[in-house]
């Protein structure tokens, strides 16, 4: 009477047998056969049938209390599986903003895969506040994403922390003599600057310049406004953006300065002819793998977030081979 559980399980959570079929991928015929065929077995009814919400009655939800037992036992069978089997098998769910999926996330899954090829990866891109309800409602596994600030709702491995700088293209005449004053892409990437080697500088070199700036509610928007506050400064602004990597393609073409995190550069090597400040006030932020503290995390889990802390330190430690220090 227990091999359809997840049925009962699921009509009690739906309130609904339309809901529920629906959600088991099943129709409702054959979903309310085997409602009855479990009553049946039992000899009452585990639900009261009127109009509304069906609720469990008495003995429905004395089924449900062993239903559940059985489910978690199940789960946690399953869970030591995986375990023995030192991910032979399994999957994680990542999420990740735009910015984390497009700079941050390939190089990861990569290393991840190369280490544990039999565990399936699906990766959801989305804002910070939906990929933190979807970790709270148990639909993703793991976020990778950048913050000033940490939520106690959430535990939070750092990875990687972040200047932000101001990306600047290099054919402006602002540049011109202040050489010691900035780093080019490849630069970044190699190791041969890094951004706290860099002098901070206000921003009142870049008078008249045109800025090209993300939205209200970004991270990168407060970083903008704070180093504008710093030198109380009033930008012209030519663009407002969501995304971040618009805004660099934008200032690569020659369309205007935006604020990035030095961690896009080390990253990945951009042949672009940009270079970079390091401003007074916009500060830098923290790259995390944040997993809740509600969900139960997986050996997957775990290995990812040791996989991702170690291909970012290898990042920000890489030093520049003999020939690229010359390059």
């Amino acid at each position: 009477m227990f091999d359809k559980k997840e049925y009962v399980y699921a009509v009690y959570k739906e309130k609904s047998f339309t809901a529920a079929a629906a959600k088991l991928y099943v129709s409702q015929p054959c979903l309310s056969a085997a409602i009855k065929k479990i009553e049946q077995q039992i000899g009452r009814p585990l639900f009261e049938r009127r109009t509304g919400d069906l609720t469990p009655t008495k003995i429905g939800y004395e089924y449900l209390a062993c239903a559940l037992k059985m489910m978690e036992i199940e789960d946690s069978f399953t869970q030591m599986l995986e375990d023995i089997n030192n991910l032979k098998a399994g999957d994680i769910r990542i999420g990740g903003t735009n910015y984390g999926c497009s700079y941050v996330l390939p190089l990861i899954v990569e290393e991840f895969s190369k280490q544990y090829p039999n565990v399936d990866i699906s990766i959801y891109e989305a804002n910070s506040l939906e990929l933190e309800k979807m970790l709270q409602n148990e639909r993703i596994d793991l976020i990778i994403d950048s913050y000033d600030t940490t939520d106690d709702r959430f535990e939070y491995t750092a990875l990687s922390a972040e200047k932000i700088l101001l990306a600047v293209p290099a054919s402006l005449a602002c540049n011109v003599g202040g050489e010691e004053l900035f780093a080019q892409t490849d630069d970044l990437y190699y190791g041969r600057i890094k951004a706290e080697q860099l002098p901070q500088i206000d921003l009142s070199r870049f008078q008249g310049e045109k800025f090209i700036l993300l939205k209200t509610g970004n991270s990168m928007y407060q970083h903008s406004k704070n180093a504008f506050d710093a030198c109380d400064f009033q930008p012209n602004v030519t663009f407002r953006l969501d995304q971040l990597s618009t805004s660099f393609r934008l200032t690569a073409s020659g369309n205007g300065l935006c604020f990035v995190p030095d961690i896009m550069f080390k990253t990945h090597l951009y042949h672009e002819d940009v270079v970079f400040y390091h401003i007074k006030g916009a500060g830098g932020r923290t790259l995390y793998a944040v997993n809740s503290h509600n969900n139960r995390t997986t050996t997957a889990v775990q290995k990812f977030k040791s996989v991702a802390w170690s291909v970012m330190q290898q990042i920000s430690q890489r030093e520049p081979s003999e020939q690229n220090k010359e390059d």
